[in-house]
């Protein structure tokens, strides 16, 4: 039974949720509460100027009925002393022709009536008894009057002594009807006033709800296209309000997250990805410093770059590295690496040293195949047009090795440094035109031998090495993986061809 009576209680709560907007402008709140604050203001002057009024108006009543029942009781002692019933009536009817009093009456000692003239309370003997020491009373009652309206009556009620001897009672009945239409009319004035208050309060409301929302709706706009990436919007509305300072504070904002939106641009193409946004990401922990990762280095080096750069002008020898340095980096992160540097005509690609990846070798070595097919292929483009070739020796080594900031505190650059990195360089320098070369280790390595076609060369001495080194020669990664390959080899030189399309159409 409980359970049914919350169900009962509860779906009107959901239907009022429903139906409520998910979104009341600041407009509309702003102009309710000024509508909320107007009548509320004027209601409760209102009140207080009418129960001031009608406070004033029943004093000045009671008064005015307390005066003429003592007067009244002054003027009739001795007549009902001397029992004088004509003199009695004579007054009472002369009092009764004023326009304020519609009755007068005197009454006995024991409550019995000795003259009146006009309206009277209902007879009540123990009305009309009376004890001195409660002085002059008042009774309130109703009677109809010739328009058939209830009308609302106050008898003043007051001792009639003689020598501080109680003789009996007079009465003095006045209308408060003035004083009620007095009230009623006021009434009725609070409430048209009310009424005006809030036509003009809902014409305020209805001005400010379309002056105020224009900069607070340009603003909401403008905050959604930041939010969307578009951080080249601006407002152009000047104003000299506190809404003018808050827009300026928001181009201010706006030019801000633009120009550090650039420089992390311009900080990701000197180093990669991965480092700036770490980097970016812990500003308050730069320090010179790193830890011991599980990572794989390539060095991928143009063969015979001394000589060809003999024949070439020195800005042919920058596209030529530039061109060649792109297809490289399209190809690393390709693979989820990252260009460490660019040393003269040798890149340094690092795999694993970021991010944790459990495949860096063997992603290590795809990236070097690809990159060798991408020499092969524009090697072909080349010898069609007449120009000298391109290839590149390849070093490939994994282990353990420091990853982190290196340098000094005014200069630092994240790289990374070990045995195992200067056994990549070694045997980048060892390896023939278009070759990739490993080490036994990494080409026996489980998750290479399935992945990749090497074939062993030999046993060389390694400058800096107190063992010779057994080499492998990587011919290509394993069947299973040539349509990945391909698709990359594609999405490399497309990639490459996209680029150079913007930048004519650009300059």
């Amino acid at each position: 039974m409980r359970q049914l009576s919350k169900a009962f209680f509860r779906w009107p709560k959901r239907i009022i949720m429903r139906a409520a907007p998910s979104h009341v402008p600041i407009a509309v709140k702003l102009s309710l509460a000024i509508i909320i604050l107007l009548v509320l203001g004027m209601a409760t002057l209102g009140l207080f100027i009418a129960n001031s009024q009608n406070q004033l108006m029943r004093e000045q009543l009671h008064d005015f009925g307390t005066a003429m029942v003592l007067q009244l009781a002054q003027m009739v002692a001795e007549p009902i002393l001397s029992e004088d019933t004509l003199g009695l009536h004579l007054l009472a009817t002369n009092l009764e022709q004023g326009e304020k009093i519609l009755g007068i009456g005197v009454y006995s000692h024991e409550g019995h009536k000795l003259s009146s003239a006009g309206l009277q309370p209902a007879q009540d003997l123990d009305l009309f008894k009376f004890d001195d020491a409660k002085g002059v009373r008042f009774e309130q009652w109703y009677w109809i009057n010739a328009a058939g309206v209830s009308e609302r009556l106050i008898s003043f009620i007051a001792p009639i002594t003689y020598q501080e001897i109680s003789v009996g009672s007079a009465v003095v009945t006045l209308s408060a009807s003035l004083m009620d239409q007095a009230a009623a009319k006021a009434r009725y004035a609070i409430i048209y006033s009310i009424l005006i208050v809030s036509m003009l309060g809902a014409l305020v409301a209805y001005w400010l709800s379309r002056r105020l929302p224009t900069p607070i709706h340009d603003l909401m706009e403008a905050t959604k296209a930041i939010d969307r990436g578009d951080l080249a919007v601006r407002i152009h509305d000047r104003r000299n309000d506190e809404i003018g300072f808050l827009m300026e504070g928001f181009n201010n904002m706006a030019a801000g997250l633009l120009k550090k939106n650039q420089v992390e641009q311009v900080f990701s193409r000197y180093v990669s990805k991965n480092v700036a946004d770490k980097v970016l990401e812990n500003l308050d922990e730069i320090r010179l410093g790193g830890r011991h990762v599980e990572a794989t280095v390539i060095f991928a080096d143009i063969v015979g770059f001394t000589a060809m750069s003999e024949h070439l002008q020195p800005h042919e020898v920058s596209e030529l590295l530039n061109e060649y340095f792109s297809y490289i980096s399209t190809a690393c992160v390709l693979y989820n690496g990252m260009v460490d540097k660019f040393i003269g005509d040798c890149a340094m690609l690092v795999f694993g040293a970021t991010d944790d990846d459990s495949d860096h070798t063997l992603n290590a070595i795809c990236c070097a195949v690809l990159i060798q097919k991408l020499a092969e292929t524009l090697n072909q483009r080349r010898r069609q047009n007449g120009q000298m070739e391109v290839n590149f020796r390849i070093g490939v080594n994994s282990g353990t090795m420091l990853a982190g900031n290196l340098g000094s505190d005014e200069r630092m650059e994240y790289t990374v440094v070990g045995d195992a990195v200067n056994l990549a360089s070694r045997l980048c320098y060892v390896a023939q035109p278009g070759q990739i070369v490993i080490r036994e280790e990494l080409a026996n390595a489980p998750q290479n031998i399935k992945g990749i076609e090497a074939y062993a060369e030999q046993t060389i001495a390694i400058r800096g090495k107190s063992q010779p080194v057994a080499i492998y020669s990587v011919r290509d990664v394993h069947p299973k993986y040539h349509a990945v390959m391909h698709a990359n080899l594609e999405r490399v030189l497309n990639y490459r061809s996209a680029n150079s399309r913007r930048q004519v159409e650009n300059a």
